[in-house]
């Protein structure tokens, strides 16, 4: 296969107009996780046209919500489908490759602060801007252009490949969850999984686990003149951010550490990523909520975390004079770490593929973040692994990606099909 790598740069370098016109297409639909009807009926529609047999898989939560790798969903971040194509030519023989990503995004912010709207895509100095530009529309039309290469060298793969986009990875992965699951019932067989992930052409090898926490403190509201005979929420939730600081730094500590992440010393973070609070400038407040992302090691049960967290929480605000009441939910990330082999044979052989294509030996990584990868490799026993492009300030202003590096993704992704699936004439 090593004499198709020429002829697929070509193809790949064909296809770049197309390539980055299908990214402005779908940067430019609007998909805050919740909100991604639109763009998977436009993905939908584009894998149809492409001669994908394609199928809506609904993410049903009854079906979900006794199985480990379930997360509460978020209210308001919850309501759409995957999409699921299936490209099988006949007398399929080779070994079958998924390919799997997100389309939800994270809200943007202020528009104001952003250069120009984020869902108005444009070009500047090689860099395709809008959010999910990087995070991950980028990665998914890669990989989809590099597939559509070896069309245009008039093959196609001698075993299934299947492309699949999924709702709801930023807030709960119950999309993936419900893909995993309806592949089982399904029977349909997945040999190995790539999710383009912007990964900076790096093929990842550990993730953390992630959950959102949801504390709810209720203190007692008085007069600013005569605070002394109230409970202040806000502060209190202050205090109550100090001690988790500290676990922060406790769960990071040499001896706590996973051997992945041993050169590391901040891996696991604890974000406070929403507070609200306050009623009036001259009261003291009788109520604030913190919205609390925290990661931890493999080998860390979700549910283990969750109770330290809450211990913790509850304990700060026993230390208070007058302690508020609290309510801690979990809605939203109830996510497992896990790690895969670098030698398993799809990692391996992704690896061999970059080096051909680029001229240098892969380089790893271990993600602080959580993806998809989870579910498909613990849940449904696929070796998989993240590997896409380079992208600049993902869930912050100015999102952007690399359409140089898009190419290079493509090319991987193209000869990785042909390698791992087999070619047939098309």
């Amino acid at each position: 296969m090593d004499d198709l790598a020429e002829p697929i740069r070509s193809a790949v370098a064909a296809r770049a107009t197309w390539m980055e016109q299908q990214l402005r297409d779908i940067v430019a639909i609007p998909s805050i996780s919740g909100d991604e009807r639109a763009v998977q009926a436009h993905m939908r529609a584009l894998l149809d046209s492409l001669g994908f047999a394609t199928t809506e898989i609904p993410v049903e939560l009854d079906q979900l919500t006794q199985h480990p790798g379930y997360s509460r969903p978020v209210p308001g971040h919850h309501g759409g489908a995957n999409v699921f194509g299936s490209f099988t030519a006949s007398g399929t023989q080779g070994r079958s490759l998924l390919v799997n990503g997100h389309v939800d995004v994270v809200p943007t912010g202020p528009d104001s602060l952003w250069v120009d709207a984020p869902f108005r895509p444009y070009v500047k100095e090689g860099w395709l801007y809008g959010r999910g530009a990087g995070d991950m529309k980028g990665g998914l039309v890669a990989a989809l252009t590099g597939f559509l290469a070896l069309r245009d060298l008039g093959y196609a793969p001698a075993g299934a490949f299947h492309f699949n986009t999924v709702v709801e990875e930023e807030c709960t992965s119950n999309g993936a969850l419900a893909t995993v699951e309806w592949l089982k019932r399904k029977r349909i067989r997945v040999d190995a999984m790539l999710d383009p992930e912007p990964t900076g052409e790096t093929i990842q090898l550990a993730q953390l686990g992630v959950a959102w926490a949801q504390i709810h403190i209720t203190g007692r509201p008085a007069h600013a003149g005569y605070k002394q005979l109230g409970s202040n929420a806000i502060e209190a939730a202050i205090h109550v951010w100090a001690r988790l600081k500290a676990v922060e730094a406790r769960w990071n500590d040499e001896t706590r550490r996973h051997r992945a992440y041993a050169g590391d010393p901040n891996a696991i973070k604890f974000n406070l990523g929403k507070i609200n609070g306050g009623e009036w400038a001259s009261s003291v407040p009788i109520a604030c909520r913190m919205d609390v992302r925290f990661s931890f090691f493999p080998g860390i049960e979700p549910q283990a975390a969750k109770d330290e967290v809450e211990r913790e929480v509850r304990a700060a605000l026993a230390e208070l004079p007058q302690p508020p009441r609290v309510e801690v939910s979990f809605d939203g990330f109830h996510a497992e770490a896990c790690e895969v082999a670098q030698d398993s044979a799809p990692l391996a052989m992704l690896a061999q593929t970059h080096e051909a294509m680029n001229g240098g030996a892969a380089s790893y990584r271990n993600t602080t973040a959580t993806t998809d990868v989870r579910h498909f490799f613990l849940y449904g026993a696929i070796p998989s692994t993240c590997y896409g492009p380079l992208a600049r300030d993902i869930h912050g202003l100015d999102e952007c990606v690399s359409l140089a590096s898009l190419g290079r993704v493509a090319e991987v992704y193209a000869l990785f099909i042909a390698r791992w699936c087999g070619l047939q004439k098309a």
